[in-house]
């Protein structure tokens, strides 16, 4: 079984669990499948916004499909979500990400 299966299997198991679906949007972008990365990554967004690691990879993913304005909407979201969790290194990576994707 690969680790996609292996992931999916899981998560039938534990379909609230945020880490797995992170987990399998990571694998997705590893293996290069960019559409179902975001679209993973978006599911996270919408259903967890408070889960801050999908901020910067879901930016990330913009920015590699050519959509920098997407990318900077989300790299300001992600700025805002660590300020109210008091995430401040958290913070100041998705605002040099931010300021190197605008500079």
């Amino acid at each position: 079984m690969d680790r996609l299966e292996s992931l999916r299997k899981m998560l039938e198991s534990n379909p609230s669990d945020l880490f797995l679906h992170y987990a399998l949007a990571m694998e997705y972008l590893s293996a290069g499948d960019d559409i179902p990365a975001l679209e993973k990554l978006e599911e996270i967004r919408h259903d967890a916004p408070e889960y801050l690691p999908t901020y910067y990879q879901l930016a990330k993913l913009y920015e590699k499909m050519n959509d920098n304005a997407s990318a900077i909407r989300i790299y300001e979201q992600g700025i805002e979500v660590a300020r109210n969790q008091n995430e401040t290194k958290t913070m100041n990576e998705l605002r040099s990400a931010l300021d190197e994707l605008i500079f």
